[in-house]
C-alpha cells in the first residue's frame, strides 16, 4: 500500500467519522429517519386495521412496505449531508487537503449509510416487537435492507453530483421516490387496479423489494431473492460510476 492510498483511507475514515457524528447531532435528521417512519407505520397501521385480516394484518403489511419506503428515502438524507449550505465550508477544507478529492462524496455515502442503517434497524426492531409483526427469513431481509440502504444513499449523492445543487437534487429525488413508492404499492396495494397498473408496478424497484420480502416471509419462496440482490448490486455500481464521472469539487463550495 503506497503513501497516497494510506492518506486517502485515513482521510476517508476521519471525514466519515466526523460526518457520522454530525448526523446524530442534527435533530431533524434523527426525526426523519427514526421518529417519522415509526409514527407513519403506527398511524397507517391503526387507520387500516379493519381492512386487513387473516394471516396478514395491517401492521404486517405496513411494517414491511413502509420500512422499504423509509429505506429508499435515505437518499434525501445523503443529499442534505453532501451539499447542504452548512457543509460547504468543511468541504472547502477537505478539497485543499492532501489526498483524493473523491473522499468528499465517498465519506458522505459511508457516514449516511451507517447512520440511516442504525436508525432503520432500530425502528424495525421496535415496530416488529411492539405489534408482533411476523418476520421470517431474517438474514435475507437484512441483506436486502443493507443493499437497498447503500443504493439509496448513493442515489442521493449521485443526484447532487448530476444536478450540482442539493435543492434541485432533493426536488427531483422526492418525485422519483414517491413514484417508486406508489407504483410499488408501498402506500396502498395496486393489484386491484387492473392488469395495466399491475404491469406498470413492476417498473418500480420498490415492487420487487416488497414482493421479495412478502414471498420469503409468508410463502418461504426465495426465488425472487437472488435476482433482487443482483439488481441492487448492479444498480449500486452504476450509481457509484456516475458519481465518479460527474463529481466536480467546485460544486461543493460554490
Amino acid at each position: 500500500m503506497n503513501i497516497m492510498t494510506t492518506i486517502n483511507l485515513r482521510n476517508l475514515y476521519l471525514i466519515s467519522k466526523e460526518d457520522f457524528r454530525n448526523l446524530f447531532k442534527n435533530p431533524m435528521w434523527l426525526f426523519y429517519n427514526a421518529a417519522f417512519p415509526f409514527l407513519l407505520i403506527v398511524i397507517l397501521g391503526f387507520l387500516s386495521k379493519d381492512s386487513y385480516g387473516g394471516e396478514v394484518s395491517s401492521f404486517d403489511y405496513y411494517g414491511i412496505t413502509l420500512m422499504i419506503y423509509t429505506v429508499i428515502s435515505s437518499g434525501m438524507t445523503s443529499a442534505n449531508a453532501f451539499m447542504e449550505v452548512t457543509i460547504r465550508k468543511p468541504n472547502m477544507r477537505i478539497i485543499y487537503a492532501p489526498g483524493n478529492e473523491r473522499v468528499i462524496y465517498l465519506s458522505k455515502i459511508l457516514s449516511t449509510f451507517l447512520f440511516c442503517l442504525l436508525c432503520h434497524l432500530g425502528v424495525a426492531a421496535l415496530v416488529f416487537t411492539m405489534f408482533h409483526i411476523h418476520v421470517d427469513a431474517i438474514p435475507q431481509l437484512l441483506i436486502l435492507l443493507v443493499l437497498t440502504e447503500l443504493f439509496s444513499v448513493g442515489l442521493g449523492v449521485m443526484f447532487c453530483c448530476v444536478f450540482k445543487t442539493e435543492a434541485m437534487a432533493n426536488q427531483i429525488l422526492s418525485i422519483v421516490i414517491n413514484i417508486f413508492a406508489i407504483l410499488g404499492g408501498l402506500l396502498f396495494p395496486m393489484d386491484g387496479y387492473g392488469p395495466v397498473v399491475r404491469g406498470l408496478s413492476y417498473l418500480s424497484p420498490a415492487k420487487w423489494l416488497a414482493n421479495t420480502s412478502f414471498s420469503m416471509i409468508y410463502d418461504h419462496n426465495f426465488s425472487w431473492f437472488y435476482p433482487t440482490v443482483l439488481g441492487l448490486i448492479l444498480a449500486t455500481l452504476v450509481v457509484f460510476i456516475i458519481c465518479a464521472k460527474t463529481f466536480r469539487k467546485e460544486d461543493c463550495i460554490c
